[in-house]
């Protein structure tokens, strides 16, 4: 009882702790990327202050054990989804320059603030480049090149090399994706948060693979925590006769309320068909290419050698 008891107070004042953490510093300057006109920029992001708190200070870290927690997401999830948060709509899309267009429906139809968050397109508010041997980018982030999975990765892990099979849990498949290339799709909360089919493929049910919900933002890479190892991920395998047997996995994060599928498992799908979406929260995408299989273009290759991270849209090609 007391345990019990204890518990649910802690996760209480956790709640209070990750309002008052995106109230904090907000909207400072962030990671360095490469934009859609390959010029070095700056993002905004909220917290930094409170994300160099949770992931570079002892006391922090002790924080982080509990918001890491998939209950915490949950319960935040649920403030996300009520109509107290309407509020934070208009404010957001102003500090991040969104433009609404795009949006499907006006900004007046959203009822809260995941239901922004969430927001589909219209139909022409992205283009389906190139043809179909082209690969194109799953979604509205910021693009990170591993040319070699064989190779060490200080980017993410400092002065460790990036082990494949504790990411994917999978002996067989560790071993077939060896050497081959891994694209990380790194979406912040501005971003549109649907992800695409990067191809025309075959899709497989999705796999769960359980963990906790680190934040995927380079501050928590770079303090030493590898997001890709302990967060909750799902895979898919997509089959294709341009590309092969290519992984896609969806990695959520520290506050994501939800990934959600909505595609149909074990059937055919278009490049550029919706795949699925993430409800509040930064996330990731991860696709693993075998060995020799794909052709990426040279300015995201020199970017993410530099230790940098490009900008892409949905529907852009990311191949030669």
């Amino acid at each position: 009882m007391y345990l019990k008891n204890f518990l649910i107070i802690l996760i209480f004042f956790s709640f209070i702790f990750i309002i008052l953490l995106l109230k904090k510093d907000k909207y400072k300057k962030g990671n360095c990327y490469y934009n859609q006109k390959n010029e070095l920029v700056c993002e905004n992001i909220e917290a930094v202050s409170g994300l160099n708190f949770l992931y570079n200070n002892t006391l922090g870290k002790i924080f982080r054990i509990i918001l890491k927690r998939k209950i915490v997401s949950k319960i935040f999830s649920w403030y996300q989804k009520s109509s107290f948060s309407k509020s934070k709509i208009k404010p957001f899309i102003r500090k991040h320059s969104i433009n609404v267009s795009e949006f499907l429906l006006p900004v007046e139809k959203f009822k809260s603030f995941n239901d922004f968050f969430i927001r589909k397109l219209k139909p022409d508010a992205r283009t389906i480049e190139g043809n179909k041997g082209d690969v194109v980018s799953p979604a509205d982030s910021k693009l990170f090149v591993i040319q070699n999975i064989s190779k060490e990765i200080n980017f993410f892990v400092k002065n460790k090399n990036f082990n494949l099979r504790t990411f994917i849990k999978d002996k067989f498949l560790s071993d077939k994706y060896e050497g081959g290339q891994m694209l990380i799709f790194r979406l912040a909360p501005p971003d549109y948060h649907r992800y695409h089919f990067p191809f025309d493929c075959f899709a497989s049910d999705y796999k769960v693979i359980n963990g906790v919900l680190e934040s995927v933002n380079p501050i928590a890479y770079k303090s030493g925590v590898q997001p890709l190892y302990e967060n909750e991920r799902q895979l898919i395998k997509l089959k294709s006769d341009s590309f092969g047997d290519v992984l896609f996995v969806v990695v959520g994060a520290m506050l994501v309320g939800k990934i959600i599928h909505t595609y149909k498992p074990n059937k055919e799908h278009k490049k550029g068909e919706e795949f699925g979406y993430f409800e509040f929260g930064g996330s990731s995408i991860v696709m693993l290419f075998e060995k020799d299989k794909i052709k990426i273009k040279q300015k995201f290759l020199d970017n993410s050698a530099n230790g940098y991270e490009t900008q892409v849209l949905m529907g852009q090609v990311i191949t030669e």
